[in-house]
């Protein structure tokens, strides 16, 4: 079947109301999903600049590089750069291009933390989140348009941005970014358990100061059940996964 017939055909289901499955419909091909995350970097980038610091930038790409190449896509363009926002706060993009904040990298305290964190986002790319997301809620923008042969616009690519920064993945998504984010951390040999102090100070940090985070708690769950589910993967393991607590601005396990 065409390109052009398949569209109409969906067009015709959406129409008559007939549940489609797009998100595992594959419509957007691996080149397009990474033409669409190379037109957001940009998109992301010109919105909030990039921070241009050699040393954290080359120790960002170095672990980043390190989880992909145990990932299911190394065949991505991978890319890690710094976003200049104060925000505690990380984001991926389709085909793999994937940001931390200034504010992150300063909230993190060893290169497994920040492990943890890109390995969430690798894991998004990797189980092709960002594809299922565009097939389902921007199908009769951004994938009618590739689907009839066309180019995205920059409009349409903005308003995926935004999308992402303000509203994000679902729940499902989210958990599962954790669940094969914490594998990915551990093949990659990483202290994947590193992920319960950081999401134990994200606890605590978060009433302290909810303009720093209230972006990054807006678009996933609340870590309360993300941090019983990573315990759990982590236990599948072999890690003594248990409850990190806090004691004066010192996290002890």
């Amino acid at each position: 079947m065409r390109s052009r017939d398949l569209a109409l055909l969906l067009i015709l289901i959406l129409t008559l109301g007939v549940p489609a499955p797009l998100a595992q419909a594959a419509l957007i091909t691996t080149q397009q999903e990474v033409a669409i995350g190379r037109d957001a970097a940009q998109e992301l980038e010109d919105r909030f600049g990039v921070v241009q610091d050699a040393a954290q930038t080359r120790r960002l790409s170095v672990i980043g590089a390190r989880l992909a190449a145990v990932s299911d896509r190394r065949d991505l363009p991978w890319r890690f750069r710094i976003l200049n926002q104060k925000e505690v706060n990380a984001i991926s993009l389709p085909g793999g291009f994937i940001y931390v904040t200034r504010g992150m990298l300063r909230f993190v305290q060893s290169d497994d933390e920040l492990a943890f964190v890109l390995a969430h986002e690798v894991a998004h790319v990797n189980q092709r989140h960002h594809v299922s997301l565009l097939e389902r809620y921007f199908f009769l923008s951004i994938v009618i348009t590739l689907l009839f042969g066309g180019d995205t616009s920059a409009t349409q690519v903005a308003n995926f941005v935004g999308f992402l920064l303000g509203r994000g993945f679902n729940r499902s998504a989210e958990f599962e970014a954790d669940q094969v984010g914490v594998g990915f951390a551990h093949r990659a040999r990483f202290r994947a358990d590193a992920g319960l102090r950081f999401m134990e100070r994200l606890r605590a940090e978060e009433g302290r100061d909810p303009s720093q985070f209230e972006v990054l708690f807006r678009t996933h769950p609340g870590l309360a059940d993300r941090m019983a589910r990573v315990r759990q993967y982590l236990r599948e393991l072999g890690y003594q996964a248990r409850p990190w607590i806090l004691v004066e601005g010192f996290t002890l396990g």
